[in-house]
């Protein structure tokens, strides 16, 4: 059974009930809070976790039905199955409510410390005809789980080296069970169609692009991934986002011109942020006397020495909720708390706007960092990264005579650079519970389906290399693995 978002949104309505109704989970579809799980965590991989949910789910897709929370998805979602789950945990109805908010750390500290978090879905109002639950702020719910893009040691690092201002406690000290290793996924740099636009002029002037390609020119408006897909390099993203270089910004290394290169991040407590970290400046993997290999992140600073630091909340009739500092006129910088915050961001810049959608001086340029899980849409656009691109791949064409692949093919799947070892911007995430909970039997099932291709086949996301190979499975399993270790090197393995 393989469970896409479209299979969802379509088994959703399926399952319905005849009268639409508002009330709790249990009232509408017999979940009892014992049959509810709560997992924290990761919001660059919401959606696919609510399918790798659905495919444990009796029946399939047709008994499975997602809920948004008051119509959007920054917050979380639930996913709710009308049977019961395939691996006999659940005999009846059961749900699992995701919470997206502060990102993948909050299915880690507050995982190993079992420590209660607010602002959940609220399981006793939802409604059945609009598929929506409100949002809970007040009650305090202690996660039974946490997902996380990197792996725990990573953030025991950055809370070392100050880029996470979150004490972290050794989950070797508490029976915390980690599993890691078996799956993970992509990331991507993001541009404003705005500055895809100068990246691509200027890399076709310096002959780094093709005029032409396929038949089409490669002008602005063109934004089929390939030939003339614009091309960032590690060391270009790094300068952006390293907290010692504002320079870079407004130079024009990028665009050509001295537009702005504004920055749309996710908070410290985001896995994407972790990874970009990770990727970009060594931090936490550097942390090593006497080398001290890393660097830290640009941030809104709100102990003095930031210039206009200002935090926005949806909740309050904000655009979007995370912290904001325009440097006095100078640079925007936006920590969004949810992936769609960061790339709403993004977009609003092409209209010459801040990420709360107020018109500015910074221009239209803004660069961010996020999964793979996400396709481009209007107003943002994935870009090769070191000239490998994360969302079309090589290929040989009728007319080819030299032997090389000269022509491109879009990868909707946006995992196949990956899989096959070209693109490595990819870490493998984690999943976390306590060893005393009594959902370990369900918990490992949805480790296992992640880890399994034949059950799941989702935009972004790999199966890492270990019980099933990339022999015979050369779109979905990495050819190497990390071992669930996002600092060390993805080494092939077959």
């Amino acid at each position: 059974m393989k469970l896409s978002q479209i299979a969802l949104a379509v088994a959703s309505l399926s399952v319905v009930p005849a009268f639409a109704a508002t009330g709790s989970l249990q009232t509408l579809y017999g979940v009892t809070p014992a049959n509810t799980v709560y997992v924290s965590g990761a919001s660059a991989l919401s959606s696919s976790f609510a399918n790798v949910v659905g495919a444990n789910c009796t029946g399939g897709s047709g008994n499975v039905v997602s809920f948004t929370i008051n119509g959007s998805t920054s917050d979380g979602r639930v996913t709710v199955c009308t049977t019961s789950s395939t691996d006999g945990q659940f005999a009846g109805p059961f749900a699992v409510v995701k919470r997206d908010t502060n990102g993948s750390f909050d299915g880690v500290g507050p995982v190993i410390d079992q420590a209660a978090l607010t602002k959940w879905a609220d399981v006793n109002n939802c409604n059945d005809a609009t598929l929506q639950c409100g949002l809970d702020s007040t009650t305090a719910i202690v996660p039974h789980a946490g997902l996380t893009d990197v792996d725990t040691n990573v953030w025991v690092g950055m809370a070392n080296t100050g880029a996470l201002s979150i004490p972290v406690t050794d989950p070797s000290t508490t029976g915390t069970v980690l599993n890691g290793g078996f799956a993970g996924q992509g990331f991507g740099v993001m541009v404003s169609e705005s500055l895809y636009d100068a990246m691509m002029a200027k890399q076709v002037a310096e002959g780094r692009l093709p005029v032409s390609a396929g038949g089409v020119s490669c002008v602005a408006g063109n934004y089929t991934p390939g030939a003339c897909q614009p091309s960032i390099s590690k060391e270009e993203y790094a300068a952006i986002v390293d907290s010692q270089n504002f320079a870079y910004v407004a130079n024009g290394a990028l665009s050509g011109d001295a537009g702005v290169i504004n920055l749309c991040r996710r908070v410290e407590t985001s896995g994407t942020q972790a990874s970009s970290n990770v990727y970009f400046l060594n931090n936490s993997c550097g942390n090593a006397s006497p080398t001290v290999g890393f660097k830290n992140p640009k941030a809104v600073d709100f102990s003095g020495g930031g210039v206009n630091p200002v935090a926005f909340n949806s909740s309050s009739g904000d655009a979007v909720t995370g912290n904001y500092d325009d440097f006095g006129g100078a640079f925007g910088l936006f920590e969004g708390s949810g992936t769609g915050d960061a790339r709403n961001c993004v977009i609003r810049r092409n209209g010459g706007k801040n990420p709360n959608n107020v018109a500015d001086g910074l221009g239209t340029y803004a660069a961010g960092w996020i999964s793979l899980e996400n396709a481009p849409a209007a107003g943002w656009k994935l870009v090769k990264l070191d000239g490998v691109s994360p969302n079309a791949v090589q290929v040989a064409v009728a007319s080819d005579t030299d032997g090389n692949a000269d022509g491109w093919m879009a990868d909707t799947n946006q995992r196949t650079n990956v899989v096959k070892g070209y693109y490595d911007a990819a870490p493998e995430l984690e999943m976390l519970w306590p060893s005393t909970t009594p959902y370990g039997t369900f918990l490992t099932s949805l480790k296992n389906t992640f880890a399994n291709p034949a059950l799941v086949s989702l935009r972004g996301v790999f199966q890492a290399n270990g019980v099933f190979t990339h022999a015979g499975n050369e779109t979905k399993v990495h050819k190497g693995t990390r071992n669930g270790n996002f600092c060390a090197p993805q080494a092939l393995a077959e």
